[in-house]
């Protein structure tokens, strides 16, 4: 079992992060860009099927993805075996090596599996961890803390927190940014939600010393006028070069452009939305990518839904 330590709030303000900080601004600044939140595909049994990952990782690469992010929410994580995890992060790592940076989301129930997975992470040569707060179980502010310092401290990589307050009993405000920086290896956020003003206050307080990534596919644009300096979503499975656009675009000043590639994704991402996660499957195998279902809660379209989903992506030449 892990062993107990106290970890209590400081209020000192982030700005004062420097003594604490592991990473340089310029290895920070690395994690800037464009990731999937990778689809973890399954064959007819059920299992990893680790062709077609392969495939989607070349793929991604190719339409100029900057990485991954490993068994998140899209990729399943929590729906996965430890042991498929780790099968995963470690086929990742090894298809990206010297083409894109990987993030490996440990986040588990369990404290001790989750520090089990970041260990593993960083033996494979991932580029960073990152974990949702404790899930089911409510265990406020001070027990979200503990679980990331057992996590983040279990390793060296540097580790992003995964804020998704729609689906965890609480989410991560800037004012919990001066404990978060008490962490060494923490360098910034995955933020999954709509408050584009928390999102912007919590970028405004990193500064430099820390990255916001918007996970949140269809605010991609407006996160990054307001302060993140990338995105992980699930849509650049089935866009990656839209989604690499838009951010080409917006650092290049082309506002218009990108504005109009936000809008052309979001029309997707509105029909998608309808269906649920095995829609975004289902659009793969139209590109010739074959992810299988999705695990169990989760349950296979109909033949109607499917004939539904395609027509409405048809009429808009999304596919």
């Amino acid at each position: 079992m892990l062993p107990a330590a106290p970890f209590f709030f400081n209020p000192k303000r982030f700005d004062h992060r420097e003594k604490y900080m592991r990473f340089t601004l310029e290895q920070i600044k690395s994690f800037e860009g464009v990731y999937s939140a990778l689809l973890t595909p399954f064959d007819k049994k059920g299992r990893v099927d680790e062709e077609v990952l392969r495939m989607l990782i070349s793929y991604q690469l190719g339409q100029g993805l900057n990485g991954f992010f490993v068994c998140g929410s899209t990729g399943e994580g929590f729906l996965m075996s430890p042991e498929e995890r780790r099968r995963v992060a470690e086929i990742v790592v090894e298809e990206a090596r010297g083409k894109g940076k990987v993030i490996v989301h440990v986040g588990h129930i369990s404290s001790d599996v989750a520090v089990s997975l970041a260990r593993h992470a960083e033996k494979i040569g991932a580029d960073a961890i990152s974990s949702t707060p404790p899930i089911y179980f409510d265990v406020r502010i001070g027990g979200t803390f503990y679980h990331y310092q057992l996590i983040a401290g279990a390793c060296s990589l540097p580790f992003l927190a995964y804020n998704i307050p729609a689906t965890t009993p609480i989410g991560i405000l800037p004012e919990h940014l001066s404990t978060l920086s008490k962490i060494e290896n923490f360098i910034g956020m995955k933020y999954t939600g709509y408050n584009l003003f928390e999102m912007g206050t919590i970028a405004e307080k990193m500064g430099q010393r820390g990255i916001v990534l918007s996970g949140s596919d269809e605010m991609f644009l407006p996160a990054l006028v307001m302060g993140a300096r990338g995105s992980i979503g699930s849509t650049q499975n089935l866009l990656p070069g839209k989604f690499a656009e838009i951010y080409k675009s917006f650092k290049n000043g082309e506002i218009q452009r990108a504005r109009e590639l936000q809008a052309e994704v979001n029309r997707v991402v509105r029909v998608l939305l309808k269906y649920g996660s095995p829609a975004w499957k289902a659009y793969m195998k139209r590109l010739g990518f074959d992810c299988g279902q999705c695990r169990p809660p989760f349950k296979p379209l109909s033949s109607q839904e499917l004939e539904e989903l395609f027509s409405e992506l048809e009429t808009m030449e999304a596919l």
